[in-house]
């Protein structure tokens, strides 16, 4: 009863903390997976950021274009700028293959061999695409807090037919010939919009002055695949270019980077798909993945899914406290169960262990033992009580002393412990009176056990002090069993009668 209940203690103990422990293991799931949320939320906002910079550059690009700006003589009037144009090939313009006009702080390509026919624009173009915008205001509902973009942005002018990039490209490795093809001498937003995946309703958005987001198409450039974004540019009420804002990998992970937790970071999946084509652009991967613990998916636009994938290394590493507080919490509470349990089941021994011989004492003798006697014989088990003492006890102590008397009843009650099975009882009533109680045992197991005492204090007993008399009876289901015992002791008496009746016989 007492192993039982131990055994359910201990369960509760682990349930319980098992369930604190699952619950906030559950609590920091779906507060890693909110936090997904936020980072969906904080990149996007950082791309509406870049957005809004493109719609800046593009407001001001128009603005510079349309204004009249006087050229100063020797540095950017067309004379001198035309003094600077290179050519590879079928390709002109200005810092082609080497930085040799330092005014200009990018590249200018064109098909269009006449220099004069666009180098009025270009100090427009110098003056707007030298000066970096500045971050987003202070005041602002964006969730932008400074990351820093380094995206490719290139104009191209659809009036004089040439694409200036905002910044140096060896034109010798590389020329922007998708946009430099033209019908007849005109570059063609339509025919070269396709190797943008723009689709003729987004182009229509874009001649009517919206601005635009391409489909995922891989870039000629980075050999990778990349998004745009396409602002139309307005002088006097009509298209003049297109500014085009590749974002590039890089420009995404700076985006979605979570710099307040880059340990996290480094366990995140992260791609941006292409809801039509099923492209893909994957800006951030683990150097190792188990499995995904948290998969998370967001709209950016009607074009593309944001999927975020969290890995269990890290679950498994943030948790790694708790899971410790867990299992030593655990291990504690059931050592401390135990050690109440093994307590308690200690002093309920004590109070029923005779402390001379370790045997159990008279309040073994209970109405609890008396109930599952009871049990055992409704069951058909066998039941044996086994009545002894010891023989001549007080010539023992007349003759050599109590302690002497002491000796012998310890070592009678040591021979009885040591020939009884653990689920026998061996109980020293008080005195030289011991009974033993055998369990799914008959009269010849009983006889078996007498002998075993005797031969047990055949081995110990060097002085031969101890002698003892036995009597044995098999409880049936009328019995009880202080009724059983007393049988015993009855038969004990006649054992002890038979044993000295010849002596007493000579006496008289």
């Amino acid at each position: 009863m007492v192993k039982k209940k131990r055994t359910i203690t201990l369960a509760a103990i682990v349930i319980i903390t098992t369930t604190v422990f699952a619950v906030l293991l559950v609590r920091e799931y779906r507060n890693l997976k909110s936090y997904m949320g936020y980072i969906a939320e904080n990149g996007k906002s950082a791309l509406f950021h870049e957005e809004y910079i493109n719609q800046r550059v593009a407001f001001n690009l128009s603005t510079a274009l349309t204004a009249t700006v006087a050229p100063t003589v020797g540095e950017n009037d067309p004379a001198t700028l035309c003094q600077h144009m290179e050519h590879i090939d079928s390709i002109y313009g200005l810092n082609l293959t080497a930085h040799t006009l330092p005014a200009l702080a990018g590249t200018l390509q064109t098909r269009a061999q006449e220099c004069r026919s666009w180098a009025d624009d270009v100090p427009a173009l110098a003056s707007l695409f030298n000066d970096r915008i500045s971050p987003l205001p202070r005041y602002s509902f964006s969730n932008y807090t400074g990351y820093t973009f380094d995206n490719l942005r290139y104009y191209i002018d659809l009036d004089k037919h040439y694409i200036y990039i905002d910044r140096l490209i060896d034109s010798r490795k590389y020329t922007f010939r998708n946009w430099l093809l033209f019908d007849g001498k005109k570059i063609s937003i339509e025919a070269n919009a396709i190797s943008l995946e723009i689709g003729k309703k987004a182009l229509a958005d874009l001649l009517l002055g919206n601005n635009i987001v391409s489909h995922i198409y891989k870039d000629s450039y980075t050999d990778k695949n990349i998004i745009s974004t396409l602002n139309p540019i307005f002088v006097h009420g009509k298209i003049k270019g297109v500014l085009v804002t590749d974002f590039n990998i890089s420009d995404l992970a700076t985006s979605f980077y979570t710099s307040e937790r880059p340990l996290l970071w480094s366990f995140l999946t992260m791609f941006v798909e292409d809801n039509r084509s099923g492209k893909i652009i994957q800006f951030h991967q683990p150097s190792w993945i188990s499995f995904p613990l948290v998969n998370y998916q967001a709209p950016i636009t009607r074009y593309y899914t944001l999927h975020i994938r969290l890995d269990v290394q890290f679950f498994i590493l943030s948790q790694l406290l708790l899971i410790i507080m867990y299992v030593v919490t655990t291990l504690l509470l059931c050592q401390y169960a135990r050690y109440h349990f093994n307590r308690t089941a200690s002093l309920a021994r004590d109070n029923v262990t005779d402390v001379l011989t370790g045997l159990f004492n008279r309040k073994i003798l209970n109405a609890r033992l008396d109930d599952k006697i009871r049990e055992l014989l409704d069951k058909q088990i066998i039941v044996t009580v086994i009545a002894i003492d010891c023989d001549g006890l007080k010539r023992i102590n007349d003759t050599f002393g109590h302690h002497i008397g002491d000796e012998a009843i310890k070592l009678l009650g040591t021979a009885i412990a040591t020939s009884l099975r653990k689920s026998d009882y061996g109980i020293r009533l008080g005195g030289d009176e011991f009974n033993i109680i055998l369990l799914d045992a008959g009269l010849d197991k009983a006889r078996e056990v007498v002998q075993r005492i005797t031969d047990r204090l055949q081995q110990t007993d060097d002085r031969r002090l101890v002698a003892f008399s036995w009597g044995i009876y098999q409880m049936s289901k009328q019995d009880t069993l202080e009724t059983a015992l007393i049988k015993a002791d009855e038969l004990l008496y006649e054992h002890k009668e038979r044993k000295y009746a010849p002596r007493n016989r000579n006496v008289h």
